[in-house]
């Protein structure tokens, strides 16, 4: 089975001006591409999210983040099958912004993956180590990891790994780094998972991603694609990255 290519579109606490133009302008460019190379899904915070699916139905959209209880006393949280009620397909994870400001824990975030899939929605599941942790970033990646389940279709998740420290800074890993890091990202999946996951599954890299650097990430051996943040709002950057794949 191939691995299946994505441009995913992060836009966080942000797009709240321009979003339906934003939105048209990359589905548009995307029409219009004579290779079809990745699969390009928009995560607009939860207060534009039902109008745009609404409004654009060529495209595919996620949430950036659900409970993992379906209903209850959670002030300010959205679950899993409201996501779904509202034709939404995808949904991030385990966002380092979330394990920081949030305090996400491992078992949390176990259910809310679990909870996910069973209202069948992708998850796109974000790992990655601090600037003080790249010593010991194995051990980090693997502790992250181990919030899958172990019985888990590989089309059901996406793994995207961010170093936390090159997440809008404009610095990156080394292109060799990004490709072994991938490379070990699946070798840690076939030891907590199984062979078979860790073959299929795509791994996006996140951090600075951008037009300039798009073209030598996205097509190492072991990326299948990008999480892009800020890139993501300006639609000419973010259709140059969707078409950097060779």
């Amino acid at each position: 089975m191939k691995r299946t290519k994505y441009t995913i579109a992060n836009w966080k606490m942000n797009g709240q001006k321009d979003s339906y133009k934003l939105v048209k302008s990359i589905s548009n460019y995307c029409q219009k591409m004579k290779r079809k190379t990745s699969k390009v899904v928009i995560c607009p915070p939860f207060t534009l999210l039902s109008e745009l699916i609404k409004k654009e139905k060529k495209m595919k959209f996620g949430g950036q983040d659900c409970h993992y209880m379906s209903e209850g006393a959670y002030t300010g949280s959205i679950s899993a099958n409201m996501l779904k009620s509202i034709n939404c397909e995808y949904v991030i994870l385990g966002h380092s912004e979330r394990r920081t400001y949030q305090k996400e824990t491992s078992q949390e975030l176990n259910l809310k993956i679990q909870s996910a899939i069973n209202n069948n929605l992708t998850v796109i599941y974000c790992i990655g180590e601090k600037l003080e942790e790249i010593k010991k970033r194995n051990t980090i990646l693997k502790k992250q990891l181990s919030s899958l389940p172990r019985k888990i279709d590989p089309k059901k998740i996406i793994i995207a790994y961010e170093p936390v420290w090159a997440i809008g800074t404009g610095k990156i890993p080394s292109l060799n780094d990004i490709n072994k890091i991938h490379e070990k990202i699946r070798s840690i999946l076939s030891n907590l998972v199984s062979l078979s996951f860790s073959k299929h599954v795509s791994i996006l890299y996140g951090g600075s991603v951008n037009a300039a650097n798009s073209i030598d990430i996205l097509n190492l051996n072991h990326v299948d694609g990008a999480l892009v943040g800020g890139a993501s709002l300006k639609s000419k950057e973010f259709c140059k990255i969707i078409d950097s794949y060779r």
